[in-house]
């Protein structure tokens, strides 16, 4: 979700009639939250890739590599664990 598409939900929210204040007082944390997560995943992932690259950097050293794997390797897990 762009931050574009939160900002219509916020305006949305702002130009909502007294009744429907809730509803889209919903969909506009429904928003932020789905577009917060995305960026999240982003991050991890692109931490997860650096920790990958480091690997390729330290062949020489089996143990650097193996931990550099690992890292990735828990980023990743702890995303799975947190979406499911």
């Amino acid at each position: 979700m762009s931050i574009d598409e939160v900002m219509d939900a916020a305006v949305d929210y702002s130009n909502a009639s007294w009744l429907d204040q809730d509803k889209a007082r919903d969909a506009l944390i429904a928003a932020i939250v789905l577009h917060v997560a995305e960026a999240v995943q982003r991050e991890r992932e692109e931490c997860a890739k650096a920790c990958e690259s480091q690997a390729a950097r330290w062949r020489p050293d089996q143990r650097r590599v193996y931990v550099s794997y690992e890292c990735a390797a828990a980023i990743r897990a702890r995303a799975e664990k947190e979406t499911t």
